[in-house]
């Protein structure tokens, strides 16, 4: 009898002590990310990954950022969607983040993600990294 364990467990989110993050592992990722429309759609890294991990690397002076240990803006630093493609061609958003957070994760809710776009506003700086397994 077959076993399905392998193709089972592909599409189950792990613990987070067998999450590890990284930027060049499936494909790279090129940080600091600004502006708008940035594409993360390299198939293989979408595929291989459970999600991303983001910390914002530069704010601007007035972003009203709180004095709490892990500083919150009050204005957004970033909006993302991520994408699936239907059998029939169309592309749907599956999942759409708005962070005015320091620091965060975005697990895919459904795996195998088509695309994954990312806007940062002006005068933020943003640094991802793919959430891949150990």
């Amino acid at each position: 009898m077959p076993s399905s364990a392998g193709v089972i467990d592909y599409f189950l989110q792990p613990k987070f002590g067998f999450i590890t993050s990284s930027t060049t592992s499936p494909s790279a990722i090129t940080n600091p990310v600004t502006g708008r429309g940035n594409v993360l759609a390299a198939s293989v890294g979408l595929a291989s990954s459970f999600g991303l991990v983001y910390a914002v690397s530069l704010a601007p002076a007035r972003a009203g950022r709180s004095v709490a240990t892990f500083p919150a803006y009050e204005d957004l630093a970033f909006e993302l969607w991520v994408t699936h493609t239907l059998a029939s061609g169309l592309v749907v958003i599956t999942q759409h983040v708005m962070s005015s957070e320091s620091n965060g994760i975005v697990l895919w809710t459904n795996l195998l993600p088509s695309s994954c776009v990312v806007d940062v506003f002006p005068g933020f700086e943003l640094t991802l990294e793919w959430l891949i397994g150990t």
